[in-house]
Order: structure tokens, then C-alpha cells, then sequence
């Protein structure tokens, strides 16, 4: 094996290398510009991605039926990479956003970048010793070439060691796979899911995820989830954002204006001993301009493109821009949604067997304080984000973004399908309750670096920094972050988080407890040049010099503390983006992708920058779904899959008619509307909701931030569920004669975060034993270390006969 340490920037010049898929694709690559050469098997307009579908529903059919449509909340990457996908196989689509930009979304903050593959990289041998092998930066030709560093493996393997399971990779070296359609032949156990009570009998959807849990940390990680990233994310990044100078097909399907301009650099042509495949493609013979790509904490490889700092906003400018041209996409602005709406007959009537399905959204329109039904025959997906706004520091922007929508209307469905007596509800009463519609929940990640001036909103400060060689020092100076694991700043984010508060805490106690005047953790990358800094961050760059005390990154070390930065947990999913119950059947016509859902990716802690791909793998999966597309036409489970969602389809459709036809007879007959009469808002109710908000994100950070102890939590539980009960009152007095009355989206907003925080503290309150970015110290334990009575600090008991060792 390589060693991590030798890892070279994407600067480096390796040899390129060609060899055959099984997904019928020859790979001749250079660095990021993945030269790829298709043979004729390749599916979808030059894609390995995409395939047959069910033309039982067509655009014509909307014309004339609104509600002939996928309804979308959140205008981020996952959900207009479902959008794009859906529509392009003729399925119209509605994204509602809450912001009045289409833009207003946590993915157009995302700074760092985005997982691509490095083709260039390799593996070379060190001199014959015994096999050990390390990365070279010689130019081709050299002795020795093994092969490529980035395979789909290499990711996984990152992604399992960041995710906090320390258990093996199930699938054996010998059967890895290259890039495919994760499709279910290469599942590594289709008769496991999310949930390992369910019984044998049950009838699991195609794409339950295999989530293993980890002995020791009790973390739940899906091998297979972080597969189907690895092996379909390279396609769907050329799909999706990508022209032809990358050979991406982003133009042919959604226009020049996809494509998204990353970073390039200027690289040596191949060298003679490259195939002729390789050479035709250049031109002058001299070099070649390709995609750049950089190093992140917990990779093995560079394999992150990039725009500067802001990746987030040119990828999201790119593909909303494309969304809102396509003719079958539409969006609406300020639109929040209060609840779901599901039949309880299963489109009784109409031949169907759905016991329960979405059907539609209850949405607000913020401007006029109006609500009304929007339904969808294809279904609803969650795609709003996650929860990491509930905090009172958080990188997450201002306003509804960040606070736990998705996951607040999936736990309100599931209260009262479960009060109806719902079979999918019927579970085991010993079962944590959030291992449901949502799991894991208790993984908040913390992102180690944002910028600290006290009194002030918290500004992220990209992992990329750290990649680029950016030490974290304390205040006298010295580097720290060995002391906490080998990899330093590269180690994992919840490692060096911890790390960063611990040092932080070092300060505050020098201080006598206040430690506002006194800070010990700072981000220094003074060493690097300072125009290639201004050049390569220009976000953060402006951002310092914006202040009235202005602050020069490249010449003077900044201030850093930890901020809630994304929700690893979520509404639980297949590998399909089918949201399932705990018994794992699914809840018909309702999906999630993006940060929203937890498909098992990331365990209980993020890898760097899978954010972006996880939304855009999962995002188009869904759409795919959603259009009854089959990649692989022997694949009789995903055939299956295809012919229930169509099934579901059919009885939505049923069921909207009949709903429609109910309310406009109550209309003509002088009964309610579905849509309120516009209501001014009340202000006293607006700052209640405001003040309990408030509250409510200062608790989360005092009792259920980077360190947690069960008294604190159990506290935090206390006072959310009061909060909770103050919110849904709220909001039950105002709509209680049908509409939103008074209440305006503040009450929604609080409404959201005090579900979903409540959830998160009930979560992390069970479960004891430290992982991932869910660590938990009791208080019996600090204290004999305090007295002298034990050794170093430990987490809590695990069912290993020793406490573990807390790993920070």
C-alpha cells in the first residue's frame, strides 16, 4: 500500500494509464480532464448512467393537471439535480425555495469543492522493497507503474475511515469496482437495511442500503452507499457540469450554461509511451489544459475540483440557472412548507395497495401569509438541507436555511401516520424511535475552522485551506494538531474539531472561565505565497479585508473555533432516495437527497467535500426513480422497483382527483377553500417565535455542541420538548380556523428547528458510546480523572467489559 503522507499536489506529472470498466467504458485519463474514450455500450447520450423508463406519464399530460408533477422542496444542488433528471425524461417539476432568490440555499456556501477522480495519480513500486510502494512525482516512463492511486476503492476506504467505522471493508479487494451503475448485482447484501430488527418476512424496496455498525464506536455506516458515490460520481459529475473540453455532456442535455468553470491548470502533454487513443487527442503535441485538483483532509489522493473558494456558488449559480430554463422545471419563491399531506386510503378506489402515501405539501407563500395545497402525482422530494442552523454557531447563512425542515415534516408525518395506527409503524417498542423516518441524528459535524471574533456571525474557513498547508497553532505559536492524531490537520473533521475546542477550552481556563479576551487556536498559512493566496481564496481574502479591523490571512495567523456545519443523520433513505420506515417499507412517493437524507454515506462524520456529489449522485437517482428509468434491463429488482413507483403513481393520481373534486364541491356549496385568505402577520407572534428561536439555538450549543455529557443533554431534552410544545401551539392557535392565520414563517422556522432539535438531543441522549462527530463524556468518569482516580480522559461504556479510550 501507498502511504497517505506521500500524496503529491494535483501539480504533479504522472504517466496516464488506459484500461476497461465493466460498465463498457475505456478510460484514458489525464488528471481531472478525463479524457474517456466510450465504446458503443455506453448508455444515456454518452453517460454510463441512465437507461430504459416507463413513458406511462408524459409532459402532454400537465398541460392540462398541475398536480401532474415531482414537487421539490429546496432549490440546492440535490434538488435541482433531481429536477434536471426527472425532466429531462419528461416528468414536470416544481421547486419551491424558501429565500426569494432561487439561489438562497445552504449548497451555494459550500467553499471548498467537489470530489471528482484524479486519472493521473499512480501507484509506484519503492525499488522492489517487499512490495511497499509510494507515490511518485517522476514524469512517466519511470520503472515500476502499478497503477492508479484514485480508484472507486480508495475512495471508500477515505470515506470509511472518516465516517468513524473501524471496522474492514466488506467487499474484498479482488471484487472492487470501477465506475458503474451501482445497480443491485453489486450490492453487497440486498436482504439487509437500515434497520436490523426488521423482520426476515418483510418486503424491503430494491436499494436498502447494508448498513453495518461498528462495534466500537456504534457508528451505522452503508458500504454500499459509499459504492454507489464512488463508482456513478465521476459520470454524474461530467452528466451534470460538464462540457466537452472534459468530455461531459452537460451542454447536450441542459445547454452551454451548465457547464461550470472549474479551476484548470496547464499540464505536459503525454509522453510517447501514452496509447494513440491519448495522443490523437492533442493537437500541437505541447501541452494540454486540464481540470485542477486539490488535496482535503481524510483524502488519499487529490481528487477535488474546484472554483477558487466558492465552488458552491458557481456549481449552484450553473445548475439552477440550467433548472430554470428547461421547460418542464418551474420555481417558486418564497414558499416554505408546513406539513405533508398523505392519503390514509392508499388511493383506495383505484386498485391500489399503498396503506399510506404523500400525495402533496401544505405550503405558505411568505409574502401574501397565504397557504395553500399544492399536490403531486409523482410524489414530494426533501431536499432542504439539514439542521445545522438550529446552533447558536453555525456556518450555515441566516434566515430558514440550516434548520431542520425536512426533518421536522418527516417526523410530523410519521406522529400522525403512527397515530392512525399506520402498519409501517407497528415496530418493535424497544426500538429508538429515531431510527425511523429519521436516523442518526445525533452526527452533527462540526467544522474544526471558522472564523472566531467574538460577538460576531461565524465565517467558514474551507478545508481546503488545510489542504493547501495551513497549520493550526496556538497562541504561542505552536503547531498542536499532531497531538491529537498522526495526520495532523488532514486527520478527520470530528478529530480535528475536538482538537481545535480543546485547545480553545485551554484559553478560556488560563482566562478564569471567561476566555473572551484570551483565544489559543489559530489557522496560520503565512508560509504560502501571498498573491497565490489572494488567488486561490479570494472569498475569504475579501471577506478579512471587509472588516473595520482588517485581517491579512497571508501574512498573520487567524482565529478559529468550531461552528455546526452538516447534519450527517436524516430522513432515512434507500440507495434510491425512497425515504423507508423502520421496518424497511417504503413511504410511497415521498424521497430525499442531499444533506437532507441519511443514506448511511457518511457514518457518523462527513469526509470533505462529498457534500456536493453525495447531493448530485443521490439527487439524480431520485429523479431516475421518479421517471421509472432502468440503467440495466436485467436487473429484475430495480424492474420491480420501477413498476411499484409507477403502481404508486397511478393510485397518487387517483387519489389528488378525488381530493380535488371533494374541495370544489365544498367551494361551490360555500364551504372552505384550500387556499387561506391572506392574513397579516402578527407581530407579537412573530417575536415570540423569534425570541423562543433564539433560545432554542443557544441551548443546542451549550448542551449538545462538540462535547456532550448525559446531564447536559438530558437538560437540552427538558427544555426543546417544552419548546416544542410552545412552537406547536403556536402554530395550532393560529391555524386553527384552516389556514396560517397569524402566524408567519417564523413560526414555521421554529416549528422545524424545535422538532428537529429535540430529535437531535433525544438521539445523542441514547446513545452513549463515543463516534464520529457524536462524542459524549460522563461526568462520573471526568470526575475521578479530576480527582486523581483515573487516567486519561474516556468516553462512555460501550459493551466492551474496559470503557473506551476517548479519542479526540
Amino acid at each position: 500500500m501507498f502511504t497517505k503522507r506521500a500524496i503529491q499536489r494535483s501539480t504533479t506529472i504522472h504517466h496516464m494509464i488506459q484500461r476497461s470498466s465493466g460498465s463498457g467504458i475505456r478510460w484514458s485519463s489525464y488528471v481531472g480532464d478525463v479524457r474517456c474514450f466510450r465504446s458503443t455500450t455506453t448508455t444515456s447520450s454518452g453517460s454510463s448512467i441512465g437507461g430504459r423508463r416507463n413513458n406511462s406519464s408524459t409532459s402532454a399530460t400537465a398541460a392540462g393537471a398541475p398536480h401532474e408533477r415531482l414537487l421539490i422542496l429546496g432549490s440546492g444542488v440535490a434538488g435541482c439535480a433531481t429536477a434536471l433528471t426527472a425532466a429531462r425524461h419528461g416528468i414536470p417539476v416544481t421547486i419551491l425555495h424558501a429565500g426569494s432568490s432561487r439561489n438562497d440555499c445552504n449548497s451555494y456556501w459550500a467553499q471548498g469543492g467537489v470530489i471528482y477522480r484524479n486519472y493521473r495519480l499512480r501507484e509506484t513500486d519503492n525499488g522492489g522493497n517487499g512490495g511497499t510502494s509510494n507515490i511518485s512525482s517522476a514524469l512517466g516512463g519511470e520503472e515500476g507503474i502499478k497503477g492508479l492511486v484514485d480508484t472507486p476503492r480508495s475512495l471508500v476506504n477515505d470515506i470509511r475511515i472518516a465516517s468513524g467505522y473501524t471496522g474492514p471493508l466488506q467487499r474484498e479487494e479482488s471484487e472492487s469496482l470501477e465506475e458503474c451503475v451501482y445497480s443491485s448485482q453489486y450490492h453487497l447484501d440486498n436482504n439487509n437495511n437500515n434497520n436490523p430488527t426488521a423482520t426476515t418476512t418483510t418486503r424491503r424496496p430494491q436499494g436498502s442500503n447494508n448498513s453495518q455498525t461498528c462495534p466500537t464506536s456504534n457508528v451505522r455506516w452503508s458500504e454500499d452507499a459509499s459504492w454507489k458515490l464512488a463508482c456513478e460520481g465521476p459520470t454524474r459529475i461530467r452528466q451534470l457540469l460538464l462540457g466537452p473540453k472534459d468530455s461531459g455532456t452537460a451542454h447536450e442535455h441542459y445547454g452551454p450554461h451548465a457547464i461550470v468553470p472549474f479551476d484548470r491548470q496547464v499540464l505536459p502533454t503525454g509522453s510517447e509511451d501514452d496509447d494513440d487513443d491519448i495522443r490523437s487527442v492533442y493537437k500541437d503535441g505541447s501541452e494540454d489544459d486540464v481540470l485542477s485538483l486539490c488535496l482535503e483532509a481524510s483524502h488519499s489522493a487529490a481528487r477535488i475540483i474546484h472554483y477558487a473558494d466558492c465552488t458552491g456558488k458557481v456549481i449552484t449559480e450553473r445548475i439552477t440557472d440550467a433548472a430554470s430554463k428547461h421547460p418542464l422545471i418551474e420555481f417558486r419563491g418564497d414558499c416554505v412548507v408546513t406539513d405533508l399531506i398523505f392519503d390514509e386510503d392508499g388511493g383506495s378506489g383505484s386498485g391500489g395497495s399503498n396503506d399510506k402515501m404523500v400525495i402533496g405539501a401544505k405550503v405558505l407563500d411568505k409574502q401574501r401569509n397565504e397557504q395553500s395545497n399544492m399536490y403531486a402525482t409523482h410524489g414530494v422530494v426533501l431536499a432542504s438541507g439539514g439542521l445545522g442552523g438550529i446552533y447558536q454557531h453555525s456556518t450555515n447563512p441566516l434566515g430558514f436555511n440550516a434548520l431542520g425542515s425536512s426533518v421536522g415534516l418527516a417526523l410530523r408525518l410519521e406522529d400522525r401516520l403512527s397515530s392512525s395506527s399506520s402498519p409501517l409503524n407497528n415496530n418493535n417498542n424497544n426500538m429508538n424511535k429515531y431510527n425511523g423516518i429519521v436516523s442518526d441524528l445525533e452526527y452533527v459535524q462540526f467544522h474544526p475552522t471558522s472564523l472566531y471574533l467574538p460577538n460576531e456571525a461565524r465565517f467558514l474557513l474551507t478545508e481546503a485551506l488545510r489542504g493547501e498547508g495551513a497549520i493550526l497553532r496556538d497562541a504561542s505559536g505552536r503547531a498542536f494538531a499532531r497531538d491529537y492524531h498522526p495526520n495532523g490537520e488532514l486527520a478527520p473533521r470530528d478529530i480535528v474539531a475536538r482538537a481545535v475546542f480543546m485547545e480553545s477550552q485551554k484559553s478560556a481556563a488560563a482566562a478564569g472561565g471567561g476566555g473572551e479576551d484570551v483565544h489559543n487556536a489559530y489557522l496560520d498559512i503565512s508560509h504560502r505565497d501571498s498573491e497565490w493566496l489572494k488567488d486561490r481564496f479570494p472569498s475569504i481574502h475579501a471577506h478579512l479585508k471587509s472588516r473595520t479591523n482588517t485581517m491579512d490571512f497571508t501574512q498573520e495567523k487567524i482565529p478559529v473555533i468550531p461552528a455546526a456545519h452538516y447534519t450527517c443523520g436524516g430522513v432515512t433513505t434507500d440507495l434510491n432516495g425512497c425515504v423507508i420506515a423502520s421496518n424497511g417499507e417504503w413511504y410511497g412517493n415521498l424521497y430525499a437527497a442531499g444533506e437532507a437524507a441519511r443514506t448511511g454515506l457518511h457514518g457518523g462524520n462527513r469526509l470533505a467535500s462529498t457534500s456536493l456529489l453525495e447531493g448530485l449522485v443521490y439527487g439524480a437517482s431520485v429523479g431516475e426513480m421518479v421517471a421509472g428509468v432502468v440503467s440495466d434491463g436485467t436487473d429484475d429488482k430495480a424492474l420491480e422497483n420501477r413498476e411499484r413507483v409507477m403502481e404508486t403513481m397511478h393510485q397518487a393520481r387517483y387519489a389528488i382527483e378525488q381530493r380535488l373534486a371533494l374541495e370544489q364541491s365544498n367551494t361551490n356549496a360555500g364551504g372552505s377553500s384550500t387556499v387561506s385568505s391572506t392574513t397579516a402577520v402578527d407581530e407579537g407572534m412573530r417575536k415570540e417565535a423569534t425570541a423562543i428561536l433564539t433560545n432554542l439555538k443557544s441551548i443546542m450549543w451549550d448542551n449538545v455542541g462538540v462535547v456532550r455529557t448525559p446531564s447536559k443533554l438530558a437538560l437540552a431534552v427538558s427544555e426543546l420538548s417544552a419548546m416544542r410544545d410552545e412552537a406547536d401551539q403556536l402554530w395550532n392557535n393560529s391555524s386553527s380556523s384552516g389556514g396560517c392565520g397569524g402566524a408567519g414563517w417564523e413560526v414555521v422556522a421554529l416549528r422545524d428547528a424545535a422538532h428537529s432539535g429535540l430529535a437531535v438531543a433525544e438521539s445523542a441522549l441514547a446513545n452513549r458510546v463515543s463516534g464520529g462527530a457524536h462524542y459524549v463524556v460522563l461526568e462520573e468518569i471526568e470526575s475521578e480523572n479530576h480527582n486523581g482516580n483515573g487516567g486519561g480522559s474516556k468516553s462512555v461504556d460501550s459493551d466492551d467489559e474496559e470503557p473506551l479510550h476517548a479519542v479526540i
